[in-house]
């Protein structure tokens, strides 16, 4: 028992690695590119156009018969004449004290004037104005000083003309001065002091660029001289790569089918440990690489999902004897379990009843199908190749508690978590080979915790790069 309880206690330290390292990984990455845009007077608030995404449709006017089309937004300007487009900051803001002008790529079939509108406490504040003519434009837009102007958390690009007049918007992009160097840069980078956990450090990046959006945090102590020699040293993820990656999984689906018609008796530890390789290893090598981000490439899709279709396909060793409904055993053990994990997610929103206001149940409304999903995998796909692997039970589903929080990286908290459920449930369902009441319980718990934990322990439920999103 105490070997498996050490197992356990090194598995958590070496998640914590993991997470600490990736996140600082990833901060030292973002700061490089940052303060080598800074360099250049090339500022973080970009809006591409060409995205559907550029665009908060609640808060926009005007985009009714909007589509984009050759790398451009198209629209025609309303009854009125003006177009109201509010552009996302995605949760962050805008120091318009870091920035001097801004540029604009417009096509317009008349004449008009260009407002941007800067998101103040009092209301919106002009911020910048220019009259356009017809045709194909470049527009400087000189920015206003604004002394008493805090942090925006928002900016709207307001065009009024012609009605009917058609536009087509490319891009926008806010400026500065270019620095002559890296070096005399440095009121845009931050070393962050040493935290015991990333959702510490995220947080105090966070509040860091609330008050000065400008800002680029790095992690700091011997994690942040890690996460930059790393940084410096990883070879980041190429679509050519990606690319290879997905053909190798297309064949290894391929081969997935064949086998389903022709099933092999030979189980032998090797293929086992093969077939958890090549579909869960380039999953969790996404994860650990910043994938998925806030614009994920269709390479990364495609690679994603052809490690679970190929993972689903392969036959699993061994005979299937799980069934789903399960008998009273089975739903005593998950329903026992489910309470007992409850009491101290409860124990904690008691504790501490603060909220980040994000967390809303309608977002996870498709969520118990994506724990139906992760249970199957879990039970059918991976617990049958780690049994091959570990004949002991507990020792297999502490690997298979393993694996599952390695699939939600480097989000450390919900890694912990997902690391003990995984483990639970591996174990309950080599006991009773029931899918039903374990996905009830994966269910309940996976909505308990992002409803119910406090913002210190749980920062979001994302994983991959959108962890580092501010919730």
């Amino acid at each position: 028992m105490w070997r498996l309880t050490l197992t356990a206690a090194l598995a958590i330290v070496g998640l914590w690695a993991v997470s600490q390292l990736t996140v600082a990984t990833w901060l030292a990455q973002q700061a490089t590119q940052r303060e080598a845009d800074w360099a250049q007077g090339i500022s973080p608030w970009q809006w591409d156009f060409s995205d559907p995404a550029s665009i908060v449709h609640g808060g926009s006017h005007g985009i009714d018969n909007a589509r984009h089309f050759s790398g451009e937004l198209w629209l025609s300007a309303p009854d009125d004449g003006v177009v109201n487009l509010s552009l996302p900051l995605r949760g962050g803001h805008i120091d318009a004290r870091a920035v001097q002008h801004a540029q604009l790529e417009i096509a317009s079939a008349a004449s008009g004037r260009i407002l941007l509108l800067l998101a103040q406490p009092a209301g919106p504040q002009q911020w910048s104005e220019v009259h356009i003519s017809t045709g194909v434009q470049r527009l400087q837009l000189a920015l206003a000083t604004l002394p008493d102007a805090v942090p925006a958390a928002g900016l709207q690009l307001r065009i009024e003309t012609t009605p009917g007049a058609h536009l087509r918007l490319r891009s926008l992009g806010l400026f500065t001065t270019p620095c002559e160097s890296l070096e005399t840069c440095p009121e845009y980078s931050r070393s962050a002091p040493p935290f015991a956990t990333p959702e510490s450090l995220l947080r105090y990046r966070d509040a860091q660029q609330a008050l000065a959006p400008a800002l680029t945090i790095r992690a700091g102590g011997h994690t942040g001289r890690t996460g930059q020699w790393l940084a410096t040293h990883l070879p980041s993820s190429s679509s050519l790569l990606l690319r290879l990656a997905s053909a190798l999984l297309l064949v290894l689906v391929a081969n997935a089918l064949w086998r389903r018609l022709k099933p092999s008796p030979h189980d032998s530890p090797r293929r086992a440990g093969w077939e958890l390789a090549a579909t869960l290893g380039p999953a969790i090598a996404l994860l650990l690489s910043g994938w998925p981000s806030r614009d994920t490439p269709v390479e990364v899709d495609v690679t994603l999902l052809l490690c679970l279709l190929a993972l689903m396909l392969l036959p699993a060793p061994g005979p299937r004897r799980w069934h789903w409904r399960g008998d009273r055993a089975a739903w005593k053990a998950a329903i026992g379990f489910t309470c007992l994990a409850l009491v101290p997610l409860l124990l904690l929103a008691w504790l501490d009843p603060s909220d980040t206001g994000s967390r809303t149940p309608g977002r996870y409304l498709r969520y118990p199908l994506w724990a139906t999903l992760q249970q199957w995998l879990l039970i059918a796909a991976i617990a049958p190749r780690l049994r091959v692997l570990l004949p002991d039970a507990r020792h297999c589903a502490l690997a298979c508690g393993l694996i599952f929080s390695l699939l939600h990286a480097p989000n450390f908290a919900l890694m912990l978590f997902t690391l003990a459920g995984g483990t639970a449930w591996a174990l309950l369902g080599q006991r009773h080979r029931a899918l039903w009441p374990l996905i009830v319980s994966h269910t309940l718990l996976g909505l308990a915790l992002v409803l119910l934990a406090p913002p210190w322990l749980l920062r979001s439920a994302e994983i991959g790069g959108r962890y580092l999103m501010v919730p």
